[in-house]
């Protein structure tokens, strides 16, 4: 995840899909279990190109790039390795999961919760 993080510009949202874990128990692994420095709040200098690029694909490669990031992640796939095959960006990656309505690989294989009565 640390590098997925460093390297790859992944966000903790992303990381918390790709993995299914909670925004604190990714944040926790990175600072306190690898050391990483978080970057500082807000946004990198390409914040509007990755917010943008997700609205400016077109219905149809959007529709087809879900479809094959939804198969992929499905197989086993990480966002991250996505984005590197598809020039992507992570975020545009999980957006498009999202769009096809995908729920993390880790949680699809967990064995439903019962509420305790």
């Amino acid at each position: 995840m640390a590098a997925d993080y460093l390297d790859q510009g992944a966000s903790i949202r992303v990381l918390m899909f790709q993995e299914g874990l909670s925004y604190g128990a990714v944040h926790r692994l990175l600072t306190k279990v690898a050391g990483v420095e978080m970057r500082r709040r807000g946004s990198p200098d390409n914040h509007r190109a990755v917010r943008s690029e997700f609205d400016d694909l077109d219905h149809d490669p959007r529709e087809q790039l879900a479809t094959e990031c939804a198969d992929a992640f499905k197989q086993g796939s990480r966002i991250t390795e996505l984005a590197k095959q598809l020039d992507l960006y992570p975020m545009t990656v999980l957006r498009l999961l999202e769009h096809a309505e995908v729920a993390s690989r880790r949680l699809l294989d967990r064995a439903p919760r019962h509420r305790r009565s």
